[in-house]
């Protein structure tokens, strides 16, 4: 990389100048180097931050048996610390894939429609996520609420807030809309408070306020709740993206494979929780490193899902490998341990179902998406231009 590495007084090896801004530029090359020079257990060159794509080490660390790590996601870090206590962040997640269930359950059959209002042409993955907030609008928001409340939520879809954008200008604007959106909502909550229940056809913001302890400030409701319809959104969209386009650069025919495995197979390739950081609260060694409180270990699930030992043809999509039981790894798209994504089954099940909307009785043709993936908290693919014909044939899988 440039220089060789200096030596650490502990003996660990350090990175050379630049790799940090190597590292910031490009997140996966880095680690994919990283991984090929100096093995499954890195220290990261940006924070310090241990990466962990060694598989018994990452699967001791997410599920922390001996209580080495602070208990703590990052969906419950809000303004002055997190919302505690821990009971509470198990029964908001429970509230939230239980609404957001339901929904999917009582309205799949709308998918076909939602995914011909894309139409014939649309641009992705911009249109992963309109077509995913257009399914689940209904959950996340009701629709008798405040139109302004409405129309700024379509605008975070809209303008990409869901992801965290690139460019100085573009991150000042979105920074300003999201903290426009934070006091709206909190002061819907307020409002909601104030108010008379509105009976059993609750949204996603109702399933998080009602589970959180009384008393709860409402700007911490308004955190939690963003946070759990970004998560809702953005990852949803961005895995049929990546399924799309993975098939399109793989020649794998979408409308001959089970969708449920294509949608397997692109998280695979493309996790949503690619970097799965845990804090140390306990002094205790990881792959031979010690590591002391305050600071971090992240468990790399990219790496460990491109590791030829455990999968085959590793960086080929290859839905197949699902339905013919062939050797596979730790497969942690969503994150592991207790802090799993509250809502992967819901998200994996709606990835499936417009997926499957998208290639049925339809010819699929991809240009584009030939650029570098963003990453930054989750990995976006490329743009490119989805081309759906429709066909004669018919038949959802």
């Amino acid at each position: 990389m440039g220089e060789p590495d200096r030596v650490a007084p502990d003996g660990e090896r350090e990175w050379p100048t630049g790799a940090a801004r190597w590292y910031r530029r490009d997140p996966l090359g880095f680690v994919e180097h990283a991984a090929r020079e100096r093995g499954p257990v890195f220290r990261l060159p940006d924070d310090g931050s241990l990466c962990v794509a060694d598989p018994v080490e990452a699967l001791r660390v997410l599920h922390d048996d001996e209580g080495h790590y602070d208990e703590v996601s990052d969906f419950f870090h809000v303004p002055g610390g997190r919302l505690e206590p821990r009971e509470a962040q198990v029964a908001i997640g429970r509230a939230a894939r239980t609404t957001l269930r339901a929904h999917l359950a009582a309205h799949r059959d709308l998918l076909p429609a939602v995914v011909a209002e894309l139409g014939e042409v649309s641009e992705w993955p911009s249109a992963g996520r309109a077509a995913t907030h257009r399914f689940l609008a209904g959950a996340l928001l009701r629709q008798d609420s405040p139109p302004a409340l409405l129309e700024l939520m379509a605008q975070v879809v809209r303008h990409e807030v869901l992801i965290r954008p690139s460019g100085r200008l573009a991150r000042v604007t979105r920074r300003a809309l999201w903290a426009r959106v934070v006091r709206t909502v909190a002061a819907e909550v307020l409002a909601r408070r104030a108010g008379p229940p509105s009976g059993p056809a609750g949204d996603l913001l109702e399933a998080v306020d009602g589970a959180t302890p009384p008393g709860t400030p409402a700007a911490q409701v308004a955190h939690v709740y963003l946070q759990l319809f970004r998560t809702s959104v953005a990852p949803v969209g961005h895995v049929v993206a990546w399924a799309l386009l993975s098939a399109a650069n793989h020649a794998v025919d979408l409308a001959a494979v089970p969708a449920e495995s294509a949608v397997r197979e692109s998280l695979r390739l493309w996790p949503v929780a690619w970097l799965l950081g845990r804090p140390v609260a306990r002094a205790h060694e990881v792959g031979g490193v010690r590591m002391e409180p305050g600071e971090s270990v992240s468990v790399c699930s990219y790496l460990l899902h491109r590791d030829e030992r455990h999968w085959p043809q590793a960086t080929r999509f290859r839905p197949g490998r699902w339905d013919d039981g062939g050797p596979r790894g730790p497969y942690l798209p969503f994150g592991g341990g207790p802090f799993t994504c509250a809502g992967a089954s819901v998200a994996h099940t709606l990835a499936t179902d417009l997926l499957t909307a998208l290639t049925d009785g339809a010819r699929l043709e991809v240009r584009g998406g030939h650029g570098h993936p963003h990453v930054a908290g989750i990995i976006t693919p490329p743009a490119f231009q989805l081309r759906r014909t429709l066909t004669t044939t018919t038949g959802r899988r």
